[in-house]
């Protein structure tokens, strides 16, 4: 029974080296519907 340690263990390291990905990529979504706004037009930047 010693892979579902491993395998949370394994999610833990893990995570937090995906999180400046998904919050990079949030922000670029963010960034794309502003312009969208600002200058119309549709489709990242």
């Amino acid at each position: 029974m010693r892979l579902p340690r491993l395998a949370a263990l394994l999610a833990l390291l893990t995570l937090p080296a995906c999180a400046p990905l998904v919050i990079g990529g949030a922000g670029a979504i963010v960034a794309d519907e502003v312009i969208e706004q600002e200058q119309g037009g549709d489709g990242l930047f």
